[in-house]
This record gives structure tokens, C-alpha cells and sequence, in this order.
């Protein structure tokens, strides 16, 4: 794009304050923390998208225009958001705050009741703010002003609890101590195994029913939480789209994840792969180790088309199949006109072809027209399919977290709500007005990314937000909340603001756009605690100042991980105690995005780095691993301070350390492939140890990820690869009946339940 711009800190030009008042950051600092200014067209791209052109002078003055007239008659905006028994400001232009200074209103709570009293202002040079007195009871309500004779404006309140719901109070719902110290798991959920007659059903895949099975055995382990990868809706007709954090919607799940035997049985399942001439294929698939998407997610529609039929086929008549049918169409009546949209558009997706939606035919680009309708009067069986698809997915996804409870987590499944939506997909075409169409999110340079990132994803637009009365975000929360004990917000930098990128251009040629983090921090309390959701905010990168105490403040817990808790005030940036990680966070030993214990221990995560040339520039792989010898140096002598630590306190020490101590000294004297053997031998006795080390964290919560308590080397994820590195393909080794038997598991598992019991 044209780079055109003037130099930081002159006075804006028109085009650049039209940017300032939509929420764009003109000026800003790069990683570096050198003063930036955005290009114009950049700025016009994005104002586009936002839907105010700003192509000519005329565009620019028309589109500051219409948002100051927006502002000036929108007397008070159709959603405010508060927090119980604080006062609640309404901020608006000044001649409405003066016409409606000392007016009536009343307040209708969402359950019962109502209360009644007089708007105040107060102004500045800037705004007026009305302000309504402290409201009680936390929920939705309903605000009417009295504006005049026969005028009444009305709008909706939604009034926060101060924090979110959070592990205290999940212990406390559960009679167990608040105070009690958590720990749980994450997986990646395609990639479980089921054992026994179910593995010959599974078509190479994991589904819901084996994430409750999972959950279950660590249950008995001591777990309270299992985090699992993104289960929103993909495109059901394409599955070589399968990123789990770039899913086709946010508000629906993914059917591929669906487990067919769970709806009808293994025999009926077993019957219809026998039918479809599918035996060889579900044992090949099922045989591999590595997901075969394509192959996996076709098979598993085959069947569940099959199964489909056979359900409408045995209702008739009041057949066996009526509860299931009944069922069905309660949660379809329930779910309403989104749910429509959405097997809509996955008819209409798979009758089109792999194509973006904005080049379909015209008459199928909104959901609102009347051609689409049509459509799916003629195809009504296919919509009919992807109606039943979701119902099946939300019933068993309900099933996995019951089980997780009745095996007595404390907070059962946690769900990864991914930080944005494919624009091609289900969620952008059916809501246009809501999101952000022709940009992408994604990061600006910094040190690990020279060249930025662009994700392939779009999110809602704040000014959407704002005059939509937030209604998309709250259905958003609704739908990841709904089932699970916990969620997980990827990127939660985005609540305040996100890089954002022209479709076409270089990830460097972006801008921050601000979001309206006050009232999104609100409503993800105020659903939090309606759904008894415990709130993960994934709060790595470069985090704007103060944003990491706010989230604390409002009860999200942030992410510590090992790899990153190094004291960078000290030279040698030592790794931190676990007793001195933040402890309004999770303790965790990695992500799907970062090296797994064994892996970092081994080097294997550089051997990819070199192959593919993600090093970073200047370095060579071995200047990689003589820098991973001294992290893993200091890392172990972590370990024994801590052990140290454990001692002055009277406890006893328990990470073994002088075996590490020792395998490091013969290591860095010995050649290259001795000392890869040495780190081999050593490096399940490295994965015990780390894992005790983070677990020591005094935070509410611990998780370990599972690749790491099965000392696997492999993550489930190389960032900056697409197809040269396995992403979101990799499966367990073994089924899940005895995938934590091992002794060295069970090992490891009880020195994870250990730290989490007493503090150091």
C-alpha cells in the first residue's frame, strides 16, 4: 500500500482526525518503542470497513458528518453498562444532557421490580454525563427517561457484578475451600483416542464423548478443570479449513467433533460404515498417526447423514426416534433465526463450492434475501442435516461437561474462545452489520515477528458495538459460556484494542483500533457469573500498561507460563520462583503455540526452527541450542532454589534436581550426539520436574497441558507454518482408557497433585 503519512506528533490532517474520533490509534509505539504514524490509505481502507468511506475530502467530511449526527441524536446509547451499587454514567452530547438534566426515569429490573428517581449531570470541556443512582441487583433491565411531554427514551442497562465468576467461587458452590489450590489439563480434542469396539467408529478422530471420558480419568487423579482446543463451528463441507482458531463461527460448534455411537450406538454406527463401504477407510484413519482431515471429516459426515435418515425415518409414526426428533425441534425453536442462518449458510456452502461468500451469486450474499429463502425450501433436507448437527453437537458437548462434574471437578471443561471468525464464514455472513468486513486481525512487527502477522480473521467493529446495544458480543459470550465450567479468551488484548489489517495488505501496514474495553470487561462479568464461568484472559505479547492489572480487577485470571516467567531486570534474566508469579493467573507449563517440556528439554522445537528458517535473523541453529543450554541451565538451578526455598520452610524438597544437574554437566562436555542422548534419557525426569515447579505457583488454577504430562515432544502447533510443520493434526498415542497408566505418568501426575496441595 502507498506508505504516505506525515511524521508523529504534527497537527492530524482531516482524514487522520475522522480516524481519531472512529477509534483509530493515529499515532502509536512499535515494539521498539519508536513514535509511529499510520499511512492514509490505510486509514481509508479501514474507516471503510467501518463503514465510513473516506475515499476523497467530500468522503471524509460527509463521514465525520454522520458520526457527529449519530452522536447528537442518540440522547442515550441502546445498551449502558454498570456495576452493582456504583453509579452509573450516561455519557452523551451536551445539549442532551441539558434537556434531560433533572428529568425522571425508572429503572424495570430483568425478574421483578423497578425503582424510580432523577437524572444529575455534570460536563466538562469534553462530554456531559448523566448519571443514574447505584443499581442493586446485578442482570439486564430496562431504562425509561421521561424526555418530556408524551417523549420517552428507553434504553437497556446491563449491570455487572463487580468481578467475574471465579474459582473460589466455584469451590465455594461445591462446599469445598475457597482457598483450595486447582489443577487441570488442556487437550487438543481432535486428537483424542477412544479405546475399545468405539476406536473402530471413531474415523481417526477425537469427539465430545471422549473429552468427558478424558475428563473423567483425570478426575480420579485429582484434576478439577480440563481447557480444551477451540470447538466452534468450522466449515462442515471443507475440512481442509481445520485451524481450530479460525473457525467459520463463534456461535456454533463443530460438528466434525460429533460422536455418532454416543446418538445411536456402536452397533448402528458399525452398520452404517459396513453400508457405506467404509470399513477399510475407519480403520486406516484410525490407524494413523497423524489426522487425515479431509478423509476423517468426510467419513464422519457419511455416517452422520446415515444416522440423520434413519432418525427422521424410525420418528414416523411415533417410532423409536421420537424423543430424539422431539428433542430436536425444542432446541431449534429455542435457538431461533441464528442457528437458521447458519445451516443456511452451510447448504448454500457446500452447493457453491470453497469460495468466499462476497463471490456467490448476488441474490445468496445476505441471509435476508429472498433467494436464500428459496434456496433452503430446496435443499430443506440438507438444512434439516445441519440443523441436527448442531443440536447433536450441543447436546453431547452438555454430556462431556456433566461428566466432568459428576466426577467432581470443580470447574469441569474450559472452553478456548478464539479471538476472531474467518471472514468467508458462517458467523460474518449472517451477521454483516456486526463485524468488521474487508480487514483482517492480526499483530505489527515486533521481536519474535519482524514482518507482523496477519491471521485470516475478522471480529466485530466497535462502532457496531455501540449502536447495536453490544447485541452480537453478549450472543457470543452466551453461546461459548453456555455449557462449560470455564472459557478461555484468546488474545484478550482485543477487549481494548486490535491490529487490524486492509484484506491484500502487508501485516506492517495496519492500525489499532480501539475498543470499548469498560463495557466489554462488564458484560463478560455480568455473563460470566449468569453462566458460573470461570474467565482465562490470554494475556502474552505486548501488553499495553496496565491492562494486566485491570483484568485482574475485574476477576479475569491472565496466563503465567514457564517458558516466559524470567526476571528481565537482572542480566542473566533468571527464571522466577513459582511463589512469585502473578496470582491472579493460571500457571501453566506451555501452550499448543509454545515447545512442550520434552521438546524444549530435547532442542526439538530449534531442530523445526532451523529446517524451516523461523530462526531468528542472525542466529544459526547451533547459536540456538548453545542459548538453549544456558536457559536450561538456568532453569534447573530454578529448580533447586526453589528446593532450597521448600527447605528454609521447613517443607521437604521435592523436585529432583541433582539427576538434571548432573545430565547438563555431561551434556555440555560431550559431543553433539552423545549429548542429544543424554537429554533423551533425562528429559522425562526434566517434564516431572517442571511440572512440579509450576505447579508450586501459588495461583487458583494450574494447568498442564497434556502433551506435557505424557512427556511428548511434539506440540500441537508451530507458529508461522501452515503446511510445512503438522499443525493440528497430531493425535495421542494411545486410547484414553489407559493413556495415564504408565508409571511414569502417574508419576508425574501425583508430583503435579502434590505441589498444588502445599505451598512451598
Amino acid at each position: 500500500m502507498d506508505s504516505t503519512r506525515n511524521a508523529p506528533g504534527t497537527p492530524f490532517t482531516p482524514l487522520q482526525q475522522l480516524a481519531s474520533e472512529a477509534g483509530l490509534l493515529v499515532d502509536w509505539e512499535d515494539a521498539a518503542s519508536r513514535p509511529m504514524r499510520v499511512a492514509d490509505d490505510v486509514l481509508r481502507a479501514v474507516l471503510g470497513s467501518l463503514g465510513l468511506p473516506a475515499a476523497t475530502s467530500a468522503d471524509v467530511a460527509d463521514s465525520q458528518g454522520r458520526l457527529r449526527a449519530e452522536a447528537e441524536a442518540t440522547a442515550i446509547p441502546p445498551l449502558v453498562t454498570g456495576v452493582v451499587g456504583q453509579p452509573i454514567a450516561l455519557h452523551t452530547t451536551a445539549p442532551q444532557a441539558a434537556l434531560l438534566a433533572g428529568r425522571r426515569y425508572r429503572i424495570d429490573f430483568e425478574r421483578e421490580g423497578g425503582t424510580d428517581a432523577t437524572l444529575s449531570m455534570s460536563a466538562d470541556a469534553r462530554q456531559a454525563t448523566l448519571q443514574l443512582a447505584p443499581v442493586q441487583v446485578a442482570g439486564y433491565h430496562r431504562l425509561r427517561i421521561e424526555a418530556g411531554p408524551d417523549a420517552v427514551i428507553d434504553s437497556n442497562l446491563a449491570i455487572a457484578p463487580a468481578r467475574c465468576y471465579s474459582v473460589a467461587d466455584a469451590l465455594r458452590e461445591r462446599g469445598r475451600p475457597a482457598n483450595a489450590r486447582l489443577w487441570g489439563s488442556s487437550a487438543q480434542l481432535y486428537g483424542l483416542r477412544c479405546g475399545g469396539d468405539h476406536a473402530a467408529v471413531s474415523a481417526g478422530l477425537g469427539d465430545y464423548t471422549a473429552a468427558g471420558a478424558l475428563a473423567r480419568h483425570l478426575a480420579r487423579h485429582g484434576a478439577d478443570a480440563l481447557a480444551l482446543s477451540p470447538v466452534h463451528a468450522m466449515f462442515t463441507s471443507d475440512a481442509h479449513r481445520y485451524s481450530p482458531y479460525s473457525p467459520s463461527s463463534r456461535l456454533f460448534l463443530n460438528a466434525w467433533m460429533i460422536d455418532p455411537a454416543a446418538l445411536f450406538g456402536d452397533d448402528a454406527v458399525r452398520q452404517v460404515v459396513i453400508d457405506s463401504s467404509l470399513v477399510d477407510d475407519f480403520a486406516r484413519l484410525e490407524a494413523a498417526p497423524l489426522i487425515d482431515w479431509a478423509a476423517s471429516g468426510r467419513a464422519r459426515m457419511t455416517v452422520l447423514r446415515a444416522l440423520h435418515r434413519q432418525m427422521l425415518q424410525s420418528a414416523a409414526g411415533n417410532g423409536a426416534g421420537r424423543p430424539l426428533v422431539e428433542d430436536y425441534l425444542a432446541f431449534c425453536a429455542a435457538a431461533g433465526r441464528s442457528l437458521l442462518d447458519h445451516a443456511h449458510f452451510e447448504t448454500l456452502d457446500a452447493h457453491l463450492g470453497p469460495a468466499h461468500w462476497k463471490q456467490w451469486p448476488a441474490q445468496y450474499q445476505d441471509p435476508t434475501y429472498l433467494a436464500v429463502q428459496a434456496f433452503a425450501r430446496e435443499h430443506a433436507d440438507d438444512v434439516d442435516f445441519h440443523l441436527f448437527l448442531q443440536w447433536a453437537a450441543s447436546r453431547q458437548l452438555a454430556a462431556a461437561q456433566r461428566a466432568a462434574q459428576d466426577a467432581g471437578m470443580a470447574i469441569g471443561l474450559i472452553a478456548d474462545l478464539a479471538v476472531g471468525t474467518d471472514s468467508a464464514g458462517s458467523h460474518a455472513w449472517s451477521q454483516q452489520q456486526a463485524l468488521l468486513i474487508g480487514v483482517t486481525v492480526g499483530a505489527p512487527p515486533d521481536m519474535f515477528n519482524a514482518h507482523g502477522q496477519g491471521w485470516g480473521l475478522t471480529t466485530f467493529s466497535p462502532r457496531a458495538m455501540r449502536t447495536q446495544g453490544f447485541a452480537a458480543f453478549i450472543d457470543m459470550l452466551r453461546a461459548v459460556m453456555a455449557v462449560p465450567g470455564g472459557v478461555r479468551i484468546d488474545h484478550v488484548l482485543g477487549l481494548m484494542r486490535l491490529w487490524v489489517i486492509p484484506d491484500g495488505a502487508r501485516p506492517l501496514d495496519g492500525v489499532y483500533l480501539r475498543y470499548p474495553l469498560q463495557d466489554l470487561l462488564r458484560l463478560v462479568a455480568l455473563e460470566s457469573w449468569r453462566n458460573r464461568c470461570v474467565v482465562i484472559g490470554e494475556d502474552l505479547g505486548t501488553v499495553p500498561a496496565g491492562l494486566r492489572d485491570r483484568l485482574a480487577d475485574d476477576g479475569l485470571l491472565g496466563m503465567r507460563i514457564l517458558w516466559f516467567e524470567r526476571d528481565d531486570t537482572q542480566i542473566d534474566a533468571p527464571y522466577r520462583a513459582p511463589y512469585t508469579w502473578a496470582p491472579a493467573s493460571v500457571a501453566m507449563t506451555s501452550t499448543h503455540d509454545t515447545p512442550t517440556l520434552v521438546g524444549w528439554w530435547v532442542g526439538n522445537d530449534l531442530r523445526w526452527q532451523g529446517k524451516l528458517g523461523l530462526l531468528p535473523v542472525g542466529m544459526s541453529e547451533r547459536d540456538a541450542h548453545v542459548q538453549r543450554m544456558h536457559d536450561r541451565v538456568a532453569l534447573v538451578e530454578a529448580f533447586a532454589d526453589h528446593n532450597r526455598q521448600v527447605l528454609a520452610e521447613g517443607g521437604v524438597p521435592r523436585l529432583c534436581v541433582a539427576p538434571l544437574q548432573a545430565a547438563l554437566e555431561h551434556a555440555r562436555n560431550s559431543s553433539a550426539p552423545l549429548a542429544d542422548a543424554i537429554l533423551q534419557a533425562s528429559a522425562q525426569d526434566f517434564a516431572t520436574a517442571a511440572t512440579a515447579f509450576t505447579g508450586a505457583a501459588t495461583t487458583p488454577l494450574a494447568l498442564v497441558p497434556l502433551e506435557d504430562l505424557l512427556g511428548l515432544a511434539e506440540q500441537p502447533n508451530l507458529p508461522s507454518t501452515i503446511d510445512t510443520h503438522p499443525n493440528w493434526r497430531r493425535r495421542l498415542p494411545a486410547p484414553l482408557d489407559t493413556l495415564l497408566d504408565a508409571p511414569a505418568i502417574r508419576a508425574r501426575l501425583a508430583a503435579l497433585a502434590n505441589a498444588r496441595g502445599s505451598l512451598p
